[in-house]
C-alpha cells in the first residue's frame, strides 16, 4: 500500500517553485509571461498571459506580447499523453519553457518600423540568389531550388476533445449545454483568429489557420508545390505552428514546419519578389517564428539541436548589432540612416538579443544543463539590470534544483522579502529541508498577498499531502476550483487533484466527472484532457 502511495505522489505535477524564464520583445509591454515585468512569475495563474492571448488582445501599437495562458507546461516532450512535469520527493520545481513573443503578428507600422523589424542577414547562398534576382529584370530569373513549399497536413478539422469526453461520460444532454466557439462562428480572417484564441478555442483556431492558408494555395495536399509567400502567409504559419505546440501536437508541428527548414530560403525574403515589393529589403519571417522553430526541437527530445539553432540566431543578432555600431545597416549595407533610427534599431536588436538569451536559458534548464543556464542568466543580469532581483530568485531556485541550499539562500537574500516571489522562495527552501508544516505556513503568507494565486494554493496542497493530510489537500484544491474556476482549471492543478483522488480511493470517477462539468462551462477546446486521467 505504501509503495503504491509513493508512486502516485511521484506523479504529482510540479508546480511548487515554478520559475518561468521570460523575455520581452521590442518595446516593453507589461505582460504577465514573456515580458519585462514578470520574467520569472510565481506561476500565479492570473500572472501568465499567454503567447496566444497576446495575439488575441494585441492592439495597433505593435507592442510585444507573451506566452502560455496560466502557464504552458511542456516539460516532458517525449510523453505526448501526459506532458506534465513530475515532482521530486523534495524540491518540486517547474521551469516552464517560454515561447517567443509574436511582436510582429498581424501588425503593421511605419516604413521605418517595418524595415527595422524585418531586417536580417541572409546566408551567403541566399544572398547570392537575391543579388542575381535584383540585377536582372523582374521575372527573368526565378530560381526553383531550395524554396519553401509548405502545406497543411490535416485533411480534417481538429475536434473538441472536451465535448467528446462529455458526450462519452455524461451523455448528449450535458454535451448540448457546452457552448464554445468553432471555426465557422467567427469571421474568416485575422480578427476571427484572435477571437478563437482569446476564447481558448485553440483547436478551432488551428482549423481557421488552415482555411486562411488556402488563400495562398498552402492548404491540405499542397505541401511540396511551388507557392508565393507574403508576410501575412508566413505570420499565419507562425501562429499555426505555435498553436500546435501549445496543443502538444509535436509530431504534426514537426511535419508542417519541416518545409521552412532554418528559414534561410530565398523566397522568404522580399527581394525574391521584385514585382510585388520592388527594392524592399529584409525577411518576411517574424522574429518570433525564427525563435519558435529554433526552440522547437527540444520538444522532440533534441535539446542539443535547439541550443545549436538558438546560438545561430544569437550570432546573427550580435552581428547585426556590430553592423549598427559600425555605422552600417543591419545587414551590413553601407546605407545611411538617421541617428534616431539607428538608436531605435539598436534598442530593438538589444531586446531581441536578450530574448534569445532567455530562450537559451530555458532550453538549458529543460535539458538540465544548469551550468549553462546559470551562465546565460548571469549574462542577462548584465544586460537587464532592472530584472536583477527576479533573476537572482531564478538562480536561487536553480541552486535548489541542484541541492545547494546555502547557495540558493544567498541568491534569495538579494530579493525583496515582501514580494510574493520571495515568500514563495522561502517556502521552497523549507521544502528542501522537509519542513512541510513551515513551508505550508510560508505559502499561506503568499496567499494572503495573492488570494487567487492557484499555484500557491497548489504548493500548499502538496505540503498538506506530505504532512499526511490527504483530505485537507483535496479540499484545498477543490475550494480553489469552485472559488476561481477560470484561473483554477489549470492543467497542472487538475492533474494533481485527480492524482489525489486516486490516492484517496480507487472509486473516484464521479469526482473527476464533476471537474469535467466545470471544464464544459469554463474552458475552450485547448485544454489537454489527459490531466483528468479518464479512460476513453
Amino acid at each position: 500500500m505504501e509503495e503504491k502511495k509513493e508512486t502516485a505522489i511521484d506523479k504529482l505535477s510540479a508546480s511548487v517553485a515554478s520559475v518561468n524564464l521570460e523575455s520581452d520583445g521590442e518595446g516593453i509591454h507589461n505582460m504577465q509571461t514573456s515580458n519585462l515585468s514578470s520574467y520569472f512569475s510565481n506561476n500565479a495563474a492570473p500572472s501568465s498571459a499567454s503567447f496566444f492571448d497576446q495575439i488575441a488582445t494585441k492592439d495597433a501599437t505593435n507592442k510585444p506580447p507573451a506566452h502560455p495562458p496560466s502557464h504552458l507546461f511542456l516539460q516532458n516532450p517525449q510523453d505526448q499523453h501526459s506532458h506534465f512535469p513530475e515532482a521530486s520527493a523534495h524540491v518540486i520545481a517547474d521551469f516552464s519553457s517560454v515561447q517567443p513573443n509574436p511582436e510582429d503578428l498581424f501588425c503593421s507600422g511605419s516604413s521605418e518600423v517595418d524595415r527595422r523589424r524585418n531586417a536580417w542577414i541572409p546566408s551567403e547562398d541566399v544572398r547570392r540568389v537575391l543579388v542575381m534576382i535584383s540585377t536582372n529584370s523582374p521575372g527573368s530569373i526565378t530560381p526553383d531550388e531550395n524554396l519553401t513549399k509548405p502545406g497543411v497536413m490535416l485533411e480534417e478539422d481538429m475536434t473538441d476533445t472536451v465535448q467528446e469526453l462529455v458526450l462519452h461520460y455524461l451523455g448528449e444532454e450535458e454535451a448540448s449545454k457546452r457552448k464554445v466557439l468553432v471555426c465557422s462562428d467567427v469571421t474568416q480572417d485575422d480578427r476571427g483568429l484572435r477571437d478563437l484564441i482569446q476564447a481558448g478555442c485553440i483547436r478551432a483556431a488551428v482549423n481557421l489557420t488552415g482555411r486562411l492558408l488556402s488563400m495562398y494555395g498552402q492548404d491540405a495536399g499542397r505541401a511540396g508545390y511551388p507557392t508565393k509567400h507574403t508576410p501575412h502567409s508566413i505570420q499565419l504559419w507562425s501562429t499555426r505552428i505555435a498553436l500546435l505546440v501549445k496543443l502538444r501536437s509535436f509530431s504534426l508541428a514537426d511535419i508542417e514546419s519541416e518545409p521552412f527548414g532554418d528559414l534561410e530560403r530565398p523566397d522568404l525574403y522580399f527581394q525574391y519578389y521584385p514585382d510585388m515589393y520592388g527594392n524592399r529589403p529584409g525577411t518576411m519571417v517574424p522574429f518570433s517564428f525564427r525563435l519558435l522553430l529554433a526552440e522547437f526541437p527540444q520538444y522532440l527530445n533534441k535539446g542539443k539541436e535547439s541550443l545549436v539553432r538558438l546560438h545561430s540566431v544569437l550570432a546573427v543578432v550580435r552581428q547585426i548589432l556590430k553592423n549598427l555600431d559600425a555605422g552600417l545597416m543591419e545587414d551590413g549595407s553601407p546605407i545611411s540612416i538617421s541617428d534616431a533610427d539607428r538608436a531605435e534599431s539598436k534598442k530593438l536588436w538589444r531586446s531581441r538579443e536578450v530574448r534569445v538569451l532567455y530562450s537559451i536559458a530555458n532550453c538549458a534548464i529543460f535539458q538540465k544543463a544548469y551550468e549553462l543556464a546559470v551562465n546565460v542568466i548571469e549574462q542577462i543580469i548584465v544586460k537587464e539590470p532592472s530584472s536583477q532581483k527576479a533573476l537572482q530568485s531564478a538562480l536561487g531556485r536553480l541552486m535548489l534544483m541542484l541541492g545547494d541550499v546555502s547557495a540558493a539562500e544567498s541568491f534569495f537574500l538579494s530579493c525583496d522579502p515582501a514580494e510574493t516571489r520571495s515568500i514563495v522562495d522561502r517556502g521552497l527552501v523549507a521544502i528542501t529541508q522537509n519542513a512541510f508544516q513551515e513551508a505550508y505556513e510560508i505559502f499561506g503568507k503568499a496567499l494572503v498577498k495573492e488570494p487567487n494565486n492557484v499555484l500557491v494554493i497548489n504548493n500548499m496542497a502538496i505540503c498538506l499531502l506530505y504532512m499526511g493530510k490527504l483530505k485537507d489537500s483535496i479540499k484545498l484544491l477543490e475550494d480553489a476550483l469552485q472559488n476561481n474556476p477560470v484561473g483554477g482549471l489549470h492543467e497542472s492543478i487538475l492533474l494533481n487533484i485527480c492524482t489525489l483522488y486516486e490516492l484517496e480511493s480507487t472509486v473516484c470517477l464521479e469526482q473527476k466527472l464533476s471537474i469535467l462539468k466545470l471544464l464544459t462551462h469554463y474552458k475552450g477546446d485547448g485544454i489537454n484532457m489527459a490531466c483528468l486521467k479518464l479512460q476513453v
